[in-house]
C-alpha cells in the first residue's frame, strides 16, 4: 500500500476509493487474526459488512466514466459530510459549536449547501434511476455492480451482526441439558469466526478484481520477491479449506443422521 499522488486524486477520487478500501481490508484481516487469538474471533463478522460494500460500491463507480464517476463522488461524499456535520451541530447546538470553532457565518452556509446537494442528488437520482431515497439502494448498487446474489447473502447476515435484531439475539441462545440458555457456546462463536475469516479474504478478492483498473494509479503494488507460483501454493491450501457457510445445520437441530432428537 503506497501513498497517492494528490493531482492524480483531484481528477479521479475513485483512486482514493480503492487505496482506502484495500487498506481498510487488510487490515480487517489482521484485526480479525488477533481477535481470534483472543477468543473473540465471532465479534469479525462485522467486518465483513464494509467488504461488501467495498466490492459493491468500487464495482459501480469503475463501470462509469470518470467524468460521470467524479460528479456522483464529489455529490455524494458532500452529501455525507454534511449530514454529519449538521447532525452534530443539532445535538450539541450552536454555542458548542463556536467553541468547536465553527462560526454560525459557515454554519449556515452549511445549511444553505446541504439543500443544494440535495437538490442536485435528486437530479442525479432522474438520471441514474436508481432505488432507494436521497442515495442509492445498497441492493440497487449491487445489481449494477453485479453482486446481487452476493449482497442477498451477506447484507442481511452482517446487518445483524452490527444493529439490534430479534432473530440475531434467539440465535445466540443455546440450550444446556441443564435447563439453562447461554449466549456464548464456544462452538458457535468458533463458527462465526471462521465465517469471518472466510469472507474477509474471499471479499478482498473481488475487491482487487472489482479495482482492477485502478489499481496500479491508485498506488497499489506488488511485492517483487513474490510471484504466482509462490503465492498459488497458499490459495490452494484456502480453496481446499472449502467455504464457511453463514447458518450451521445445529441452528436448525440437524445432525447428519437428520433431526436431532426424533429417530429415523
Amino acid at each position: 500500500m503506497g501513498d497517492l499522488e494528490w493531482v492524480a486524486v483531484e481528477s479521479d477520487f475513485r483512486l482514493l476509493a480503492v487505496n482506502t478500501s484495500l487498506r481498510r481490508q487488510l487490515e480487517s484481516i489482521q484485526a480479525a487474526v488477533m481477535l481470534c487469538q483472543q477468543g473473540l474471533g465471532h465479534l469479525a463478522v462485522a467486518f465483513v459488512r464494509a467488504s461488501l460494500e467495498d466490492v459493491m460500491y468500487l464495482g459501480f463507480f469503475v463501470s462509469l466514466d470518470r467524468e460521470d464517476s467524479q460528479h456522483l463522488f464529489k455529490t455524494m461524499g458532500t452529501w455525507d459530510h454534511l449530514r454529519s456535520l449538521l447532525a452534530q451541530r443539532e445535538y450539541v447546538g450552536d454555542e458548542a459549536m463556536h467553541t468547536l470553532w465553527y462560526s454560525q457565518e459557515f454554519l449556515n452556509w452549511a445549511e444553505l449547501l446541504k439543500d443544494q446537494t440535495r437538490s442536485e442528488l435528486k437530479q442525479l437520482q432522474k438520471k441514474y434511476r436508481w432505488s432507494g431515497g436521497i442515495l442509492p439502494a445498497g441492493d440497487w448498487i449491487a445489481e449494477r455492480s453485479g453482486h446481487g446474489d452476493l449482497y442477498g447473502y451477506l447484507h442481511a447476515a452482517t446487518s445483524r451482526a452490527l444493529h439490534f435484531s430479534a432473530g440475531e439475539i434467539l440465535r445466540r441462545g443455546w440450550g444446556e441439558p441443564s435447563g439453562k440458555v447461554i449466549t456464548d457456546k464456544p462452538e458457535f462463536r468458533e463458527h462465526l469466526a471462521a465465517f469471518a475469516l472466510d469472507q474477509l479474504w474471499r471479499l478482498f478478492l473481488d475487491t482487487l478484481k472489482a479495482a482492477e483498473p485502478l489499481i496500479e494509479a491508485a498506488g497499489l503494488s506488488s511485492d517483487p520477491a513474490l510471484d504466482f507460483e509462490e503465492m498459488k501454493p497458499i490459495l490452494d491450501r484456502l480453496l481446499a479449506i472449502g467455504r464457511v457457510p453463514l447458518v450451521h445445520a445445529h441452528e436448525w437441530n440437524l445432525t447428519p443422521e437428520g433431526p436431532l432428537g426424533t429417530s429415523s
